[in-house]
């Protein structure tokens, strides 16, 4: 196991809360997977606006009127190439939750390319409209990246 001794065990105590935020994404992306490949022809837009009316929020409201708006302008084709491309996210994030776990280099390695590339689309989402929440994701992102290649160039 990599890391050994004292000293490298405290250097690692960053290594199980990213695989954890990766297990958390993993359960995330193949639960909307599975639903929207079983589900192709639900009226999503309705479903989002009762489910933030039983959270208590108003779907009316700034942000979830637009999640509205934008999810009933998507087909059915494209609710299951959405869950497919979910599933296949899903399956990656899990590959990187279980190497940084387990403290595999090669989950150090796949989870640095993985999310540096998704730094494009990223930062293309921000040029369109910046948000705190888009902001955070993408600045949480860059940390976890400078975190492992520094933990890699170190070992």
């Amino acid at each position: 196991m990599e890391g050994t001794g004292e000293a490298g065990v405290r250097r690692d105590r960053l290594l199980p809360w990213i695989a954890a935020e990766r297990g958390f994404r993993t359960i995330v992306l193949l639960t909307v997977g599975v639903v929207l490949v079983t589900h192709p022809h639900a009226n999503w837009a309705t479903e989002i606006a009762d489910f933030a009316q039983r959270l208590g929020l108003n779907p009316k409201g700034n942000w979830i009127h637009r999640l509205i708006e934008k999810v009933s302008k998507i087909s059915s084709n494209q609710d299951v190439v959405f869950g497919i491309v979910a599933l296949g996210y899903g399956v990656l994030e899990g590959a990187e939750a279980y190497g940084l776990w387990m403290r595999r280099r090669w989950g150090e390695w796949l989870t640095v390319l993985a999310t540096s590339l998704l730094f494009i689309p990223e930062i293309w989402e921000l040029s369109k409209r910046a948000s705190p929440l888009k902001v955070g994701a993408l600045l949480v992102n860059i940390a976890v990246v400078a975190y492992l290649i520094r933990r890699l160039r170190r070992d």
